[in-house]
């Protein structure tokens, strides 16, 4: 703790003193005599009350240099900092201002964004910064950080700072901020970070007050522009039940929703994006809104037109946040996928429970199935007619397989197809070869065995897209009712040095979910531009088989089953492209062949921009990674004839979350350290407080009124007529 002065000239003040000093020499009362017989006492009490005087004149004394002393240090302005003596409390500062400019910081209030009020309040901020200090200028969408070669140049970087996606968190922004200030080479340095203090802009497990523990010499500020009460309707994710889907069959769009400012009621709607560029409502709806949670809605859109579709669903009417309002999706209307599943012999028996599955006789004679489903045994791989005209194989539980065989579905999958593989009994270690390794992406150990009936499929996370559709359910999969009594222990490890005729097919095997017992159950293997999904357990044996080794297939209402061997499939077959991703992912969209030979196409981005991007002929795919802004996408070349697609980039849910930290999270997010402003007025207070200091002239204007008030009793009291002594005797 310390004391400084704002203006310590006025110090010289304190020579006043000299003033009561001298009135005390030149005013001080004599002794008035008394002609008494009895002098002996009389002198005796002269003695005393001279004493007495002395004593009271030197009180009256110490309070009239007191005051002077006090009201001098007042004018000299006084502060008390907690860094010491600094004499250069105005001087030069190095300051870095980070700002969230995440789309969330678009929410209105007052008529004004969060981010307008954050401009507001840091051109105010600048107008005091001390003439000489450096400043910086650091947001959330990962442009370049560095100091402004001036304070004007910083101001006008700050007017043209715009809501996009984030790049980095506002924990990123305020390491690279730290770093800055560490370069500075100035004392005094400080940090403001400009935030509505939201879940979505603070992640829990990145506490500041952790980031700041190692600089101790940067003064730090939040100042924070959130809204503690607003009213918003939000779609937070938008899932699709697969990114192709077959003419005649519905879109099925999942979406999940939340609300903030109690219960209410309005519609959501799809509009699908017609040739000539506007959308067009398929699909509207009313739906309530609440704020203890919201049910999923489900839309079924039918007649899509051949192609790729594009579209987005909305929320009917405004809010207070336009930013999550909608969210994009891209899909691919075409033929059913040619589906071939291979069995073991018999055929018919071992491969119906996968057929039915992804093929349900009832919607495959109707024309509606979601694949195109052929049954045969291993020798429909070895036919002549070739593999070409089908997207995906399913092996179901295959027995030895030949090199030649091995080799044969590495180069059908490596050109973009997928396979699913059910490993069962006629599996061992005759798997183990070069070729199937290349495959398969590991090798076959032994079978486990569980009599109790207590393992089963566990998936500890739900994040993968092949799981993805379990996320409805969660925790409410019975997979405790479809034990599993024997699995294969399957060992990843890549192909052995020279066998992969690519550096991606060299990769190994990659755990999707385990049993409970820890082994993996599902793992997926990248070959080129295929995908390889591998099952450790069966699903080829009926219920009444006295070998059986899982009720997965066979179990009472298998639906995780059903489930499992769809989505198993389409992500085998989709995976080579991201039609729908996240704003500011890359997006890989594979040619036809009809643009194989095209240098590049255009890419056309939701507000209208247009540049190219050059097509990989290798893997017939294009890459798109200026993708921050959300919504839907167009890729074109060729002219009128030539190749035509697109994908979407949505907002993540985080970016537009606008719920407001709890008082216990912004504690433990911010710590004692850093210091909180909401209005002009408090960051003038703060900076006050951690630049200049706690100034004392008030305390001190008050101690002079007491002691001055003290004086003119002190003075009354010793300067009043007695009328004990007729007013012309001493006291």
């Amino acid at each position: 703790m310390g004391i400084s002065f704002l203006a310590p000239y006025l110090l010289g003040g304190a020579a006043l003193v000299a003033v009561p000093i001298a009135l005390h020499l030149l005013m001080r009362r004599q002794p008035v005599p008394h002609a008494f017989p009895a002098l002996r006492f009389l002198q005796e009490q002269r003695i005393a009350n001279r004493r007495r005087l002395q004593l009271r004149h030197l009180l009256l004394l110490l309070l009239r240099i007191a005051a002077i002393l006090l009201f001098v240090a007042a004018l000299a302005r006084p502060t008390l900092r907690g860094a010491g003596w600094l004499a250069d409390g105005e001087g030069p500062v190095a300051a870095v201002l980070v700002f969230d400019t995440s789309p969330r910081m678009l929410l209105r209030h007052a008529n004004r964004t969060r981010l307008a009020e954050a401009k507001q309040l840091a051109a105010g901020l600048l107008d005091r910064l001390p003439k000489g200090s450096r400043l910086a200028v650091i947001d959330t969408a990962g442009r370049a950080a560095a100091f402004s070669p001036s304070i004007e140049a910083a101001k006008v970087k700050i007017e043209r700072l715009e809501a996009a996606t984030p790049v980095d968190g506002v924990g990123r922004a305020v390491d690279e901020g730290l770093r800055l200030l560490a370069e500075s080479g100035q004392q005094r340095r400080e940090l403001y970070i400009f935030s509505d203090l939201t879940t979505g802009g603070f992640p829990r497990g990145e506490p500041l007050a952790e980031r700041l523990a190692a600089h101790e010499e940067v003064s730090a500020m939040v100042i924070d522009v959130g809204v503690e009460a607003t009213s918003n309707f939000a779609i937070d994710s938008l899932r699709l039940a697969g990114e192709r889907v077959a003419v005649g069959r519905p879109l099925e769009l999942f979406v999940t929703r939340s609300r903030i400012g109690g219960e209410a009621s309005r519609p959501l709607a799809v509009e699908v994006l017609d040739d000539d560029g506007s959308y067009s409502r398929r699909a509207a709806r009313p739906v309530n809104w609440s704020e203890e949670g919201c049910e999923p809605t489900l839309f079924a859109i039918n007649g899509l037109a051949p192609g790729t579709r594009q579209g987005r669903v909305v929320i009917v009417g405004a809010d207070d946040l336009d930013a999550d309002n909608s969210r994009g999706f891209t899909v691919e209307v075409g033929p059913r996928p040619k589906v071939l599943v291979v069995a073991s012999a018999p055929a018919a028996d071992r491969g119906r429970f996968v057929a039915q599955a992804i093929a349900p006789a009832a919607l495959s004679r109707a024309g509606k199935g979601r694949f195109d489903c052929e049954l045969t045994g291993i020798e429909g791989l070895e036919s002549p007619a070739g593999l070409g005209g089908y997207s995906g194989i399913v092996l179901v539980d295959p027995p030895r397989l030949s090199d030649q065989l091995w080799d044969r579905l590495e180069a059908w999958v490596a050109e973009g197809r997928g396979l699913v593989v059910w490993l069962g009994p006629s599996a061992g270690s005759s798997f183990n070869t070069a070729a199937s390794r290349r495959v398969l992406g590991g090798d076959v150990v032994r079978v486990w065995r569980d009599e109790t009936g207590e393992n089963c499929l566990a998936p500890q996370q739900l994040e993968h897209p092949l799981l993805a559709a379990f996320r409805q359910v969660g925790d409410a999969v019975p997979w405790q009712d479809f034990p599993v009594y024997r699995h294969w222990e399957f060992r990843p490890q890549p192909a052995e040095a020279g066998e992969a005729a690519d550096p991606a097919a060299g990769r190994e095997a990659v755990p999707i979910a385990a049993f409970r017992d820890g082994m993996p159950a599902i793992l997926e293997r990248r070959l080129d531009r295929g995908t390889v999904i591998v099952f450790t357990t069966a699903a080829s044996q009926p219920a009444n088989d006295p070998e059986l080794w899982t009720r997965l297939a066979v179990g009472f209402e298998p639906w995780p089953f059903v489930i499992l061997a769809n989505e198993s499939l389409l992500y085998a077959i989709d995976t080579r492209e991201t039609r729908n991703i996240t704003a500011g992912r890359p997006a890989v969209v594979r040619v036809g062949s009809q643009s194989a030979a095209a240098e590049e196409v255009f890419v056309t981005t939701p507000s209208g921009d247009v540049f190219p991007a050059a097509i990989d002929s290798r893997r017939r795919t294009v890459t798109v990674s200026a993708t921050r802004q959300p919504g839907n996408y167009t890729l074109r070349s060729g002219g009128s004839g030539g190749f035509r697609s697109g994908f979407t980039a949505n907002l993540d849910a985080a970016s537009t979350d606008i719920r407001r930290l709890e008082p216990e999270a912004v504690e433990e997010l911010l710590g004692e350290r850093v210091r909180i402003a909401r209005t002009d007025r408090e960051i003038v207070r703060d900076i006050n407080l951690g630049r200049v200091g706690t100034e004392l002239f008030g305390w001190l204007i008050v101690l002079v009124a007491v002691v001055m008030a003290g004086d003119w009793m002190v003075a009354n009291r010793f300067y009043a007529a007695r009328e004990d002594i007729g007013g012309n005797g001493e006291e």
